[in-house]
C-alpha cells in the first residue's frame, strides 16, 4: 500500500505511542501466560531479579543454587542513566523476587520498578537497604562491608519467607557469607591500616560508604550527577595539589574527560575501578589495593 506525504506524516508520529502500547499489550500478555518457562522451570529455581552486578553476588551467596539471578543493568552500563530494554523489562515481570538497592538517589528502580509491579502484583520485592543508615543522595551501599552484612540478612530473610522449606539451608549459607564478610573487612583494616584520615579523589562519587567505614575522606569531582563546570575543574585541581594527590579515580564505563583534564594539571594520572564487579570480594579487594597507592594526606 502507497501512503500518501500526509498519511506518512501522522502515520510517523503515531508510531512511537503505538509501540508503547504494544510493547506493554505483549508484556501483560507475557505475564498473564508466563513466558511459557513457568510450566517447565525446575521447582528449585526461584526466579530473582536485582538492579546492579553485585547484588547478584549476595543473592547467590545466600541461595546457593536455588535461585536463578537476572541482572537488570549490565556491566558497563551507568545505574544512574541506564534505560532498560523491552526483553529485560519482560523479564523482571516474570521474576518472583525483585531485591533492589533501596538507597536514596537510585533512579533506575524509583522510575520502573512501580511500573512493573503493576503488572506483576504477585513478585515480591525485597529492600536490600532496610535498617541502614544513607548518605545524602548516595545509593552506593554495596561499598561498605557493614552495609552488605545487613543486606545479606535481609535478603536471607525473604528467602526463608519465601521458601520456608529451604529455610535452614539459606541460614546455613547465610552464616557462611558472613563469615566471608568478615574476612574481607579485615583484610582492608589490615591493608590501610595507619591511612585514616588520608585522601582520594573520584570523579563519580560510588566510594563514599567505604570510605566512612575506613575513617577516609573521597573527594568527588562530580555533584550529585550534575555536570562538571570549568570553574569546579579549577577548585578540584587545586584541592588536588593541596593534598598531594596524584590520582584520579574512574568508574569503569564513565566519560573520563574531565578526570583526564584534573590528572593532566596535577601531573597524575587516570586510575580505572569497578564498584559494580559481579565477584563483590574481587572487587573490594582490588579497589583495597588500588588505594594504598594514590592515598594521600
Amino acid at each position: 500500500m502507497i501512503r500518501t506525504e500526509r498519511e506518512n506524516r501522522s502515520w510517523t508520529r503515531g508510531r512511537p505511542a503505538r509501540k508503547k502500547t504494544f510493547f506493554w499489550t505483549a508484556l501483560s500478555f507475557l505475564i498473564l501466560s508466563g513466558i511459557g518457562s513457568r510450566a517447565v522451570a525446575s521447582a528449585a529455581d526461584i526466579r530473582i531479579s536485582v538492579s546492579i552486578s553485585p547484588q547478584a553476588c549476595f543473592v547467590e551467596r545466600v541461595a546457593g543454587e536455588r535461585a536463578a539471578v537476572h541482572v537488570m543493568i549490565p556491566k558497563g552500563a551507568g545505574p544512574e542513566t541506564y534505560e532498560p530494554t523491552p526483553q529485560q523489562l519482560v523479564a523482571l515481570a516474570d521474576s518472583q523476587i525483585y531485591v533492589k538497592v533501596g538507597a536514596p538517589g537510585f533512579p533506575f528502580e524509583e522510575k520502573y520498578l512501580q511500573t512493573v509491579l503493576g503488572r506483576n502484583r504477585k513478585m515480591t520485592v525485597v529492600d536490600m537497604s532496610a535498617g541502614m543508615t544513607f548518605r545524602k543522595a548516595d545509593p552506593h551501599v554495596w561499598t561498605s562491608p557493614s552495609a552488605v552484612r545487613i543486606a545479606a540478612q535481609n535478603i536471607c530473610l525473604a528467602l526463608a519467607t519465601y521458601d520456608p522449606s529451604h529455610r535452614d539451608e539459606y541460614r546455613r549459607n547465610l552464616n557462611a557469607f558472613l563469615r566471608e564478610i568478615d574476612d574481607l573487612d579485615r583484610d582492608i583494616r589490615r591493608a590501610l591500616a595507619g591511612e585514616k584520615g588520608y585522601n582520594f579523589m573520584v570523579y563519580h562519587p560510588a566510594w563514599g560508604y567505604f570510605a566512612d567505614e575506613y575513617g577516609l575522606t573521597q573527594l568527588a569531582i562530580e555533584e550529585e550527577g550534575k555536570p562538571v563546570s570549568a570553574a569546579h575543574i579549577r577548585k578540584m585541581v587545586d584541592l588536588a595539589r593541596g593534598k598531594g594527590i596524584r590520582a584520579v579515580l574512574v568508574q569503569k564505563g564513565f566519560d573520563t574527560k574531565s578526570a583526564r583534564a584534573i590528572a593532566r594539571d596535577i601531573g597524575g594520572e587516570v586510575v580505572e575501578t569497578d564498584p559494580l564487579e559481579r565477584d563483590w570480594f574481587s572487587g573490594m579487594r582490588t579497589f583495597t589495593t588500588i588505594l594504598t597507592q594514590v592515598l594521600r594526606k
